[in-house]
């Protein structure tokens, strides 16, 4: 996407639709990815890791990990998607207001 010599870009339906997919597509991804994380720390703490280091890295893994990787990202991707949203829904029609700008001077 080329910039002209004003320094504006000019944004599709298509590029928001685009980034609100990869959005989800990420979120799914990465709730999945969170979730076997938490089976596998659930599941090596105390099995196989017990003791004063494991309770330790249980605690941050908890306190840090968790809601990095839970709400704070769901936070992060919501307004993304948001912001996407917000875009294209102030992008006029279809084909963009340059198009019915052209289609109106023609007339």
């Amino acid at each position: 996407m080329a910039m002209g010599s004003t320094g504006t870009v000019n944004i599709t339906q298509k590029m928001m639709t685009d980034i609100k997919d990869a959005v989800n597509d990420y979120r799914n991804k990465t709730n999945t990815l969170a979730e076997n994380l938490d089976s596998e720390i659930n599941g090596l703490i105390p099995a196989s890791f017990s003791g004063a280091a494991a309770e330790g890295f249980k605690a941050f893994y908890t306190k840090n990990i968790v809601p990095a990787n839970g709400e704070n990202l769901a936070n992060l991707l919501k307004t993304i998607d948001e912001i996407a949203q917000g875009i294209l829904d102030a992008i006029p029609g279809a084909s963009g207001l340059d198009d019915q700008l052209a289609d109106g001077n023609q007339q």
